[in-house]
């Protein structure tokens, strides 16, 4: 074993490379890019996706496209050098091609910031970042602190609605086999890890998850399935955090 990918870029990144003899390197693709963004060997910091590579334009932009101050979250998007070398649309789907392509630049969907030394690192997936009180938060940052805990095996995270406005934090579990999980632990877990803001309200352990044949948590079933008679509520069971 001589190199070995690793998105995302946790960290144990360093250590298994330590551990095993080998480089590890990440990057940032999807199905519609030619892999963007790259790193290696053994980048640092923990958690970036890399940087963008020869051939291939970044830039992160507002809704309206305009380019984000440094440090800013914005939608990341990308434009190639030579012809042909990214998707050129959506197959029978016009308007969904015109929205991804529009100004001249393929727009990803995904929410990144960079840093002042050119790394850039992925926020969540537009759709999937939750307004909560004023606070934006990142779902995939909330997943990847569940995902840490011992006993879970599997997490989504993605908003509902609040009695009081935009939305509320909640999470779907599926616990490691023969894993006891208590969701009071589980939120205490949770409080020195992340803000206080966006430890999850609505908690549900479930046996599995709604998933694409890739494996994929298909997040939009959970969102319009919702707060079921099975999910529990940190604020009924009398937990409130504070700043």
């Amino acid at each position: 074993l001589r190199t070995v990918t690793m998105v995302p870029l946790s960290e144990d990144a360093q250590a298994f490379s330590q551990r095993f003899g080998c480089d590890v390197h990440t990057v940032f693709n999807m199905t519609e890019v030619s892999s963007p963004l790259r790193a290696g060997p053994n980048p640092a910091p923990v958690g970036t996706c890399g940087r963008p590579r020869p051939g291939v334009e970044v830039r992160l932009v507002d809704a309206s496209d305009c380019e984000v101050p440094l440090g800013s979250t914005g939608e990341l998007v990308v434009r190639c050098d030579s012809p042909w070398a990214m998707n050129s649309g959506y197959l029978n789907n016009p308007a969904a091609t015109a929205s991804a392509w529009r100004n001249g630049w393929f727009h990803t969907g995904d929410a990144f910031r960079v840093d002042e030394q050119g790394n850039y690192f992925f926020v969540d997936r537009m759709k999937d970042a939750i307004r909560r009180r004023g606070e934006n938060i990142s779902s995939y940052e909330v997943e990847q602190v569940l995902l840490s805990h011992p006993a879970v095996a599997v997490a989504a995270v993605f908003p509902v609605k609040s009695e009081l406005a935009e939305d509320e934090v909640m999470a779907a579990i599926v616990p490691r086999e023969g894993a006891a999980l208590d969701p009071v632990e589980l939120v205490r877990f949770c409080e020195p890890r992340m803000a206080y803001f966006a430890v999850p309200r609505y908690l549900e352990f479930m046996a599995v998850l709604p998933s694409t044949e890739n494996g994929k948590v298909q997040k939009f079933k959970l969102r319009e399935r919702g707060i079921t008679e099975q999910t529990w509520d940190r604020e009924a069971a009398g937990i409130q955090l504070k700043r």
